[in-house]
């Protein structure tokens, strides 16, 4: 058999199936430890996470020399490789990049700050020769017919899809279109099904999902802080991660620590209160940058093992810079014509007649202190999005007034809006969203650039509290 290079084996190296590390003692006692993971760093060497192997560690600083054994999910094909120590890193992109996908699976279990890169241990690959006892039917038949259902076409980034996705882009004129098209794009133009898109929140440290896409819960509203999940670490570190066998790394995560602690620790995992598939294997999140300001996160995620390759990373990465600037750019753009509109006029209507509905009256509930609103006890949203549709609401209720331009809204002293940055298109996005899926009675329809009227099916009593 004709020696393999590193590259071929690409896809031993996503995590799928855990790899096993053997060492020895100067005293010729010899160690096996379990890895979630094998990095590949170039051509002849990769790096092994030194997390909680002392063992193992203690072997390599007296013995230099090791052997891994990764397996290859395709085709449950063994392969060794003969390792010898180099030297360890704590710093630098290899490290940041291991450091990031741990961090993005520890934060799912809760144990972000606890389950931690301590240095990227790099080896220079002597050698790669089959593990002879290990057929490709080693997996078993169950794995591998499961593989095979789940597998899917890789996407294809050919220049026809990405003409199509760039046309696309393009031909919108608004932020809600063009969130729309992008999520809807990734998946027509190059098959991922599976997304959302989240932007900071006017809470520091928080970030808002305005836009999902192949969920049953849609999920306007929902939040993740710096630091939680794939969305949160990616935005906190301002750089991708893709991450392959995510539940198997989340269960990696969890016996690690138990080892590592005390087993009398109750360990009790955080749950992200995010749209996505219950059993994920395979995710992807991009930051969405320009000139070092985060627009947005990108997140896609699959049920499918190794959905995402290292091309999908390098070119959804690209694809973000792009995806960014059109963002930003539609921002201001809106921003600019609101400047220019004018007022609309202040008709007085009748507000008993125009929200006139069999539907039984609804209860608005302002809670200043937590800036939320509920309607008939149940949870709405919160923050500026809350404080805009309560002053629609009040200005609704006191004048008959349904119509309103977003240049008021910016011009409006009690919403305290910056005067840069303001983010007001997406905040008007999200509660449109929200309205949409729990409250269907309250309607903000466009009412062409930077206006909309706030339609009630039903009637509506207004209260605050503290």
């Amino acid at each position: 058999m004709m020696t393999p290079s590193l590259e071929s084996l690409a896809t031993c190296f996503q995590g799928l199936l855990p790899a096993q590390l053997y060492t020895c003692s100067r005293d010729g006692i010899p160690n096996a430890a379990y890895l979630s993971h094998v990095d590949y760093v170039d051509s002849s060497h990769v790096a092994l996470s030194f997390q909680f192997f002392n063992k193992s560690h203690r072997n390599i600083a007296e013995n230099r020399h090791a052997l891994v054994m990764v397996p290859d999910p395709d085709t449950g094909q063994g392969w060794q490789l003969r390792l010898q120590y180099v030297g360890s890193e704590t710093s630098g992109p290899l490290f940041d990049r291991m450091s990031l996908r741990i961090e993005a699976i520890a934060s799912y279990c809760g144990l972000k700050g606890i389950f931690k890169l301590r240095a990227a241990d790099i080896y220079e690959v002597l050698a790669v020769e089959a593990v002879p006892e290990e057929p490709a039917a080693a997996v078993g038949p169950d794995f591998k017919e499961d593989l095979a259902a789940t597998r899917v076409p890789d996407p294809v980034f050919t220049l026809k899809a990405l003409q199509d996705f760039s046309a696309r882009i393009q031909s919108v004129d608004c932020l809600e279109m063009l969130v729309d098209s992008i999520l809807a794009g990734l998946e027509e133009s190059f098959g991922f099904k599976n997304s959302m898109f989240l932007v900071p929140g006017e809470e520091e440290g928080v970030l808002v999902t305005i836009a999902t896409r192949g969920y049953g819960e849609k999920g306007a509203g929902a939040e993740v802080r710096m630091g939680e999940g794939i969305a949160g670490v990616v935005a906190e570190a301002r750089k991708p991660i893709r991450i392959s066998g995510l539940m198997r790394g989340m269960l990696y995560a969890l016996a690690m620590h138990k080892e590592a602690s005390d087993p009398a620790l109750a360990i009790h995992r955080r749950r992200i209160p995010l749209p996505g598939h219950a059993n994920p294997e395979s995710q992807l999140g991009v930051p969405l940058l320009v000139r070092g300001d985060l627009v947005g996160v990108l997140v896609l995620e699959s049920e499918v093992r190794y959905r995402f390759h290292e091309e999908d990373k390098a070119l959804i990465e690209l694809l973000g810079s792009y995806l960014a600037i059109a963002i930003q750019n539609i921002q201001m753009h809106e921003r600019s014509a609101d400047v220019a509109a004018e007022a609309p006029p202040e008709p007085r209507v009748n507000a008993a007649t125009a929200s006139a509905s069999s539907n039984a009256p609804r209860e608005v509930v302002y809670y200043t202190s937590d800036e939320c609103i509920l309607v008939d006890g149940e949870y709405l949203i919160r923050s500026l999005p809350a404080k805009i549709l309560w002053r629609l609401l009040t200005i609704r209720e006191s004048t008959g007034r349904g119509e309103f331009t977003n240049r008021e809204l910016r011009l409006d002293k009690s919403l305290n809006l910056p005067e840069w940055k303001d983010n007001l298109e997406s905040r008007l996005l999200l509660l449109r969203r929200r309205l949409e899926q729990k409250c269907p009675d309250f309607r903000i329809a466009p009412r062409g650039r930077g206006r909309f009227t706030l339609e009630l099916a039903c009637d509506v009593v207004l209260r605050m509290k503290q």
